[in-house]
């Protein structure tokens, strides 16, 4: 065939794509938005290795319209680098197919947003689409109503995820359905966008980074219905939108942010990113309860501060934590919807700052002046309060109920599959059934390296199993030759292939084997402490921080090494590496300028602008030890409270946990060991469902003595329903000490029983249904009576309560709890 008669079909297969797309979509129907996009597309290409720009070049090329610039002009140019051009032209294809079907129901800059969009959050790109639509995801796209679209494709989720605690890496949508089955939030809310998108609901992303009424955050998705956004929780498999375990705390969250890409007119925008315009979504929670709060930054003379950092900020785990960073406009002032309740204001610019308390009102505006200084911020002791709002538990109709423990069964009969794989594996059992659907490629390891080190097998039966399930053979090859090659007695932080939120590396091949680290990183030195200084000043003389050059986001390890130029995260990122390559432990901190590194026993705090430890800048000062007392307002010690200890620096209008130990000494005694002055203790803790007390101490270099009075600190949780005490037997009512009321598959259950599980408490765990008869929750027993509850009270199902006996009483709580009776 003639390479002009091949030229010919190419360019009529192209033009036969453009030519289903819908006017509004296509080159001649909406020429301004088709010139914007490209250029914005090819523009994004520019940073990209020379073989891979090639590569998407050809693409826009081949498919010249909106729907391929927009894919190209919007995925992060980092996930482009990690991705092959044949992932996103599978989902072109599929996104060409949908509007043939669908055809265009949504404006083009809504439909490109949130249906055409590929990826979700910082999941790696994969041609999720077309395996999905085979999947069983087709029959959902045959649905026509939305509403009903939206129920099939929660149940369709149910069926490819359970809810799992794991660690901040995130699977992507294959991942999930064909490696892990398992997830946390983040990845219910993939999961469930991905699929929304792929049956034509447009869908989004959602969170709320910090919970301002407890401890954790939380990430969930919105779908479009009736010209509305609603929330989904999920893995809920919520037949009623706008209903999930969070929904009776929707007014304690102070503020919900959604993701978009081509912001509406009548989108609040946060912030408006290369890729990501950040949306606040808080209206479509609170409603008519939202509140307007308008902020002015002003100097202490009282001109305006123009272009000054304001981060809203929570008591979030033992510390002021931001939700989000905004900026005031040129006049100072910043506007923004907020619930209702309470938050700080943290504003800063050029070392000058203010902290102001906005308090749970009533009020529809709020005016807040921020007059920034050079003071020492001053001390606080507050409660802040958490309005609660009312809600109703609608039940899903029966045949909905059961057609989602139909899916449920489905992926236990999948997980009962890959059981059966594992036992008749090569390898041994008890480690074969960790890598669930990747078991293949850990054969090819096992294979090319037997006998693998017993040891080493225990290190992966401890280590992060997202490794285990997103691993290939060459990489489990490369990370257990660096493991034999090292001390492995060193911190678990030095065998790592990953060091924040980016992608597992792909290993440097030879032909004789496969290495975690390219040999440049490998810098010798007798004297550990110099052969840490060595290989950072070998980094500073090849890496430069310059964000404007640098690849956007958190590329994975082997392509930030190709690159010249590196954002400040990414050259700490490196930085880490590098040490690990050299046998250093090392590990990220978000402290700006500094990472963490090993050295003699004990972790400290290394200064990448400085190039030194941060001990020999400050060799001055020595380490002063700081007794802290905590008493109730009946002078009773408060026990257990380390948790809720955070020594703190502010640094540019945040607050950075420092590397201090805490140690308790009984009796409500603590001492904390500290160096620098300017440190400053958050210490905190929920009154009730709706008050959080919150103090921020400056602790001063020269007392020796912290006397803290935890006025109103609940001592004790509500009597326990004799209702409750009925679904235990006998001998449980007798000897045991805790029980957990709530299910194997429910989120809240898992998250109370994994605080148990640290406490290393002894328990029982009741629910109403039973689990899968392969990788069983311990002491989980199916209870009849818990179930007969559950059918008279559908709310009960999700609901978490434990019941812990203190004193020889038995006491009950609702929900998640913070700590247990002393």
């Amino acid at each position: 065939m003639s390479k002009f008669f091949l030229a010919c079909i190419m360019l009529f297969m192209a033009l036969s794509l453009d030519a289903v797309l819908p006017t509004d979509l296509s080159v001649s129907g909406n020429p301004e938005l088709f010139s914007r996009l490209k250029d914005k597309a090819i523009s994004n290409l520019q940073k990209l290795p020379t073989e891979k720009s090639k590569a998407y070049r050809q693409l826009l090329v081949d498919n010249n319209n909106i729907v391929m610039a927009y894919l190209i002009a919007y995925e992060q140019d980092s996930k482009l680098a990690e991705s092959d051009s044949e992932v996103l032209e599978s989902n072109y294809k599929e996104i060409v197919n949908l509007l043939d079907n669908k055809g265009l129901q949504y404006s083009p800059e809504f439909f490109l947003s949130y249906v055409a969009r590929q990826s979700v959050s910082d999941e790696r790109l994969s041609a999720y689409r077309k395996a999905m639509l085979e999947d069983g995801l087709d029959l959902v796209l045959e649905i026509a109503d939305p509403l009903e679209r939206y129920r099939a494709c929660a149940a369709w989720c149910v069926e490819k995820l359970q809810f799992k605690q794991t660690s901040g890496r995130d699977q992507n949508p294959l991942d999930i359905t064909q490696k892990s089955l398992v997830g946390r939030c983040e990845e219910m809310q993939i999961l469930f966008v991905a699929a929304a998108r792929t049956v034509g609901l447009p869908s989004r992303p959602a969170s709320t980074p910090w919970w301002a009424h407890m401890d954790n955050n939380h990430a969930w998705a919105e779908v479009y219905l009736d010209d509305e956004w609603h929330y989904t929780g999920d893995m809920d498999a919520a037949y009623f939108p706008d209903q999930t375990w969070f929904s009776g705390m929707i007014d304690k969250t102070v503020m919900i942010l959604a993701e978009g890409s081509l912001a509406a007119a009548d989108d609040e925008v946060l912030v408006q990113g290369r890729y990501d315009t950040i949306i606040n979504s808080t209206p479509n929670y609170a409603r008519e309860r939202t509140r307007r709060v308008d902020a002015i930054c002003i100097d202490i003379n009282g001109n305006p501060v123009a272009d000054a950092t304001i981060n809203v900020m929570v008591y979030n785990w033992g510390a002021l934590r931001s939700i989000i960073s905004l900026k005031s406009n040129e006049h100072g002032t910043l506007g923004f919807s907020a619930g209702s309740g309470d938050f700080y204001l943290s504003a800063y610019k050029e070392g000058k700052h203010a902290l102001k308390l906005v308090k749970a009102s009533e009020m529809k505006k709020i005016a807040v002046e921020l007059i920034l200084s050079d003071e020492p911020i001053t001390d606080i002791d507050v409660v802040m309060q958490y309005p609660a709002n009312e809600m109703v538990w609608r039940e899903a109709p029966a045949e909905y109920r059961t057609e989602i423990e139909r899916r449920k069964t489905k992926r236990q009969n999948a997980i009962d599959s890959w059981l059966m794989q594992a036992k008749s594996s090569t390898v041994e059992d008890s480690i074969a059934i960790l890598f669930r659907g990747n078991l293949n490629e850990f054969e090819k390891f096992w294979q090319h390296n037997k006998p693998v080190e017993e040891e080493y097998l225990d290190f992966l039966r401890a280590y992060d199993p997202k490794f285990l399930w997103q691993a290939d053979a060459d990489l489990f090859e490369a990370v257990y030759r660096f493991w034999r090659s090292h001390d492995r007695d060193m911190p678990a932080e030095l065998f790592s292939p990953s060091v924040f939120y980016e992608e597992l590396p792909k290993p440097y091949l030879s032909k004789k084997h496969a290495s975690l680290y390219p040999k440049s990183f490998v810098h010798k030195h007798k004297d550990t402490r110099k052969q840490v200084q060595k290989a950072l000043k070998w980094q500073k003389k090849k890496y430069k921080i310059d964000l404007s050059k640098a690849l956007s986001g958190l590329p994975r390890m082997d392509i930030m090494a190709q690159q010249k130029y590196l954002s400040d995260t990414q050259y700490r990122i490196l930085a880490i590496y590098i040490l690990r390559a050299n046998g250093i432990p090392a590990d990220f901190t978000r402290l700006p300028n500094h990472i963490m590194v090993y050295l003699d026993e004990d972790w400290h705090y290394y200064n990448l602008k400085d190039n030194r430890f941060n001990e020999e800048q400050n060799h001055n000062s020595n380490l002063k030890s700081k007794i802290i007392t905590i008493t109730d307002d009946n002078g009773i010690p408060v026990l257990n409270a380390v948790d809720h200890l955070t020594p703190t620096r502010y640094v540019d209008g945040l607050f950075y946990n420092i590397n201090a130990d805490i140690t308790e000494h009984g009796g409500g005694r603590y001492e904390v060991e500290i160096a620098q002055p300017d440190i400053q203790l958050n210490f905190g803790y929920r009154i009730s469902n709706s008050e959080t007390a919150f103090m921020l101490i400056t602790l001063s270099d020269t007392a020796d003595t912290l006397n803290i009075v935890a006025e109103r600190y609940p001592r004790t949780w509500e009597p326990a329903d004799e209702d409750f005490l009925l679904i235990m037997d006998e001998s449980t009512l007798n000897e045991a000490q805790l029980v957990i009321l709530g299910n194997h598959d429910q989120e809240n259950s898992l998250r109370v029983l994994q605080k148990v599980m640290d406490l290393g408490m002894d328990y029982h765990f009741y629910g109403y249904t039973q689990q899968s008869s392969w990788h069983k929750l311990r002491n989980y027993e199916f209870s009849p009576t818990w179930q007969s509850f559950v059918r008279d009270d559908p709310s009960l199902a999700s609901r978490t309560i434990t019941l812990y006996k203190h004193a020889g009483v038995w006491k009950k709580y609702e929900g998640i709890w913070e700590r247990l009776p002393n």
